[in-house]
């Protein structure tokens, strides 16, 4: 459990993390749409690049996230008309494939990092490994939240499937 705990942890400095970025990511846009409508004499270019590279930290973090807290997309209706058994399996499988696509992504993020370094962003000039880096992050908290989930299933005897009937709409 000392391992779920430390993951919990992480993804609470994630979601602070998060809310800091998005927060950020508001005030740049109003400052955008400020400069572009009421101060047209300003400019700020840099606005679109620190909006754009914070959307695509906040979707991998948030991704994370979502994962730890079970909050992904996904369509539950055939596990609800299974019987138990092989709803479990289903769910099983299920986050067993997540677990190897999650890893892809870790892969395919570490490739993107390393060209990022050889890359520079057209208008702020900071190197592209930084946004990258957000795929590359967001991607291995997903398989350490993936294996949490599946830790925690199988040391607490949670039933995997996870539904909570009250959220399902038939």
């Amino acid at each position: 459990m000392d391992f779920i705990k430390r993951v919990d942890q992480l993804n609470r400095g994630v979601e602070h993390t998060l809310a800091l970025m998005l927060a950020i990511m508001a005030v740049v846009v109003l400052i955008q749409v400020l400069v572009r409508f009421v101060f047209e004499q300003f400019s700020v270019p840099w606005s679109e690049e620190v909006a754009k590279y914070l959307m695509i930290w906040l979707t991998f973090l948030g991704g994370a996230v979502a994962v730890r807290k079970g909050k992904l997309i996904a369509i539950d209706s055939m596990i609800l008309v299974l019987p138990e058994r092989a709803g479990k399996a289903v769910k099983w499988i299920a986050h067993l494939m997540s677990l190897v696509f999650y890893g892809l992504l870790v892969w395919i993020g570490w490739e993107w990092f390393l060209f990022g370094l050889t890359e520079t962003a057209p208008v702020m000039k900071i190197s592209k490994a930084y946004v990258y880096a957000a795929m590359l992050l967001g991607s291995a908290l997903m398989v350490i939240n993936t294996l949490a989930y599946l830790w925690e299933v199988v040391v607490t005897n949670t039933d995997i499937r996870g539904l909570d009937t009250e959220d399902i709409e038939l």
